[in-house]
């Protein structure tokens, strides 16, 4: 509690440094608006002093009144940025972003899947191939939990796996070392599963909502995020089985055998296949989105509309859904518009652009990462993505001027960043499931996720060097 009181006086002191700049007239009073509200929210944010998403909805509020000035008062006028006073449906409609209703859509997609059961159906069908030696179960395991969690939620997914292993959990005895692999490769494969698609985990929809509404929509895609994450994701993921299996190897002779009963209620074959093609069309317009044209945001309204008219999500599966998760979102989004609207993106680019120079553009990418990777490590991935994701855009544009690669680059890499902090059981609510299961310490997960981490890192820059 006293941790809570010193969060709200620091946050309220640090807000008001940007006011006092403006004062002496180092900032633009619209830039120091913005920078309060920006440094108020993280002090929300990173000491949890109020829930994450009314922290999103102070945000969207204090925009309102700072840059749209509703009330016509005089003292905030100088605060309205550059231009006119921006109309309060600008920052509204950060609720309403296409993000947010891709990001909806998955949510409904994800939730039919559980209830008719598509990852055992899943497990199944996928699992026999890897055979019944420890290895590759665990490996088996680790491809299906990363290939659900592409198109659902992490936490969720986790969950949903460490509940289809514990049968196995109570066959191994306590002491077998491998029991270990099994319980933190389920959420680092959930982990690793996220970074894959823009709907994978909230850090992705703030940077693919980020990137789309700055105008780089013809630029990235659902396929061509895909196209840049889905190997990175492989690399990863056998990276984390590769540590996992000579950290906790299996005793000499284990052998495991998995397989789950399916729902068996009448017309339960029906809802599955019904669900399956309801996926499977959906995946495949977000995949063929520039053949048809139609936007990711729009495609994720079919899955809400099939399954609930034909009664796959009734009402209460519906208020279910993680409504507090898409506000959060909605905030990440508000403030990358904000940044814009204000000048302050402008602002904060030029800082950094005379600091750093177009020649050490790799060294910023590196930092935007590993800062992502240091918050993320102790604070909410979406709030680290809220916080640094609006920040690259400005950087990544006057860096280099109309390198668009470049600018997807920056706002990916701190989106990366804050995706693969996974060394501790705070870092991701999968780590945390799993860490509530018990069987393992946090130096047992530390160890494998500092690794993959610093891998991530010089992936994500050798990337860089290949493709700028």
């Amino acid at each position: 509690m006293k941790l809570k009181y010193v969060g709200i006086i620091f946050s309220i002191l640090l807000s008001f440094v940007p006011i006092l700049f403006s004062f002496y007239g180092y900032v633009p009073p619209s830039v120091a608006g913005m920078f309060s509200i920006f440094l108020i929210a993280a002090g929300l944010w990173i000491f949890e002093i109020i829930p994450g998403h009314a922290t999103s909805i102070l945000i969207i509020f204090s925009e309102i009144i700072l840059f749209s000035n509703p009330g016509k008062w005089e003292f905030l006028k100088e605060y309205s940025g550059p231009g006119k006073p921006t109309t309060p449906s600008v920052f509204l409609a950060s609720l309403a972003d296409s993000a947010v209703i891709l990001f909806l859509g998955s949510f409904a997609l994800a939730k039919a899947c559980v209830k008719v059961g598509v990852d055992r159906w899943l497990a199944n069908r996928v699992l026999p191939y890897f055979g019944t030696s420890p290895k590759y179960v665990l490996l088996g395991l680790m491809c299906i939990t990363a290939t659900i969690s592409l198109w659902m939620s992490n936490t969720a997914t986790a969950s949903l796996m460490i509940a289809l292993v514990f049968p196995l959990l109570m066959v191994l005895d306590k002491d077998e070392k491998f029991r270990k692999a099994v319980l933190i490769g389920i959420p680092f494969a959930a982990n690793l599963g996220g970074i894959g698609t823009p709907i994978g985990s909230p850090p992705n929809v703030i940077a693919f909502a980020n990137l789309k509404n700055q105008g780089y929509g013809e630029y990235i895609s659902f396929g061509t995020w895909m196209l840049v994450a889905v190997p990175l994701l492989i690399i990863l993921l056998f990276a984390a089985w590769f540590w996992l299996l000579r950290t906790f190897p299996a005793s000499e002779g284990l052998s495991l055998s998995l397989r789950y009963e399916t729902i068996s209620e009448e017309g339960a074959e029906k809802r599955l296949r019904f669900v399956l093609f309801g996926f499977l069309a959906t995946v495949f317009l977000w995949l063929t989105e520039s053949f048809h044209g139609i936007p990711a945001g729009v495609v994720a309204l079919i899955p809400l509309l099939l399954f609930t008219a034909f009664g796959i999500l009734e009402t209460n599966d519906l208020r279910s859904l993680e409504w507090d998760v898409l506000i959060l979102v909605a905030g990440g989004i508000a403030l990358g518009t904000g940044i814009e609207k204000s000048g302050a993106g402008i602002w904060f680019g030029e800082l950094i652009g005379n600091q750093a120079g177009p020649g050490e553009s790799l060294w910023v990418l590196g930092i935007f990462f590993s800062v992502g990777l240091f918050l993320s490590t102790f604070l909410s991935n979406t709030a680290t993505a809220n916080l640094l994701v609006p920040l690259a855009l400005p950087v990544a544009n006057l860096l280099l001027p109309g390198n668009e690669s470049y600018t997807i680059q920056l706002v990916l890499g701190s989106a990366l960043g804050a995706s693969l902090a996974m060394s501790l059981p705070v870092s991701t609510p999968p780590n945390a499931v799993a860490y509530a299961v018990g069987g393992f310490e946090i130096k047992d997960m530390a160890g494998v996720g500092v690794k993959i981490g610093i891998l991530g890192l010089v992936l994500v820059l050798f990337g860089f060097l290949i493709f700028k």
